[in-house]
């Protein structure tokens, strides 16, 4: 069994995972003055995208049009119907299309990743 560490630290943001998504968003927030602290169950970082080399897959990004990949939103669209099947949602579809590539600017141009 693992030692517990009990701390007591007042922070505006709690990032519970150190996974893409967790450690996304404390980058975002650190970098608008907020105080961040992230929080891993495992005694390294990463969660799943450590496993995975921390691919994602983020249709129409800048970095990629650079490289010559061509996709367009309605490729995405038809790719993301075939792999969610009855689950496909399209409003949250567009709002993946509409701020993956956003992300991805924000992290090349703000940051050293």
């Amino acid at each position: 069994m693992t030692e517990q560490v009990r701390r007591q630290e007042a922070v505006d943001v709690l990032v519970v995972g150190s996974g893409a998504g967790g450690l996304a968003s404390a980058v975002s927030a650190a970098h608008r003055g907020l105080k961040v602290l992230v929080v891993e169950k495992e005694p390294v970082f990463g969660g799943t995208s450590a496993r995975s080399g921390g691919w994602m897959w983020i249709p129409m990004n800048a970095p990629a049009r650079r490289a010559g990949v061509e996709d367009s939103r309605e490729l995405a669209q038809t790719y993301l119907k075939h792999e969610a099947g009855e689950f496909y949602d399209p409003e949250r579809v567009d709002a993946f299309l509409d701020a993956g590539p956003k992300a991805v600017e924000f992290f090349e141009s703000e940051t050293s990743l």
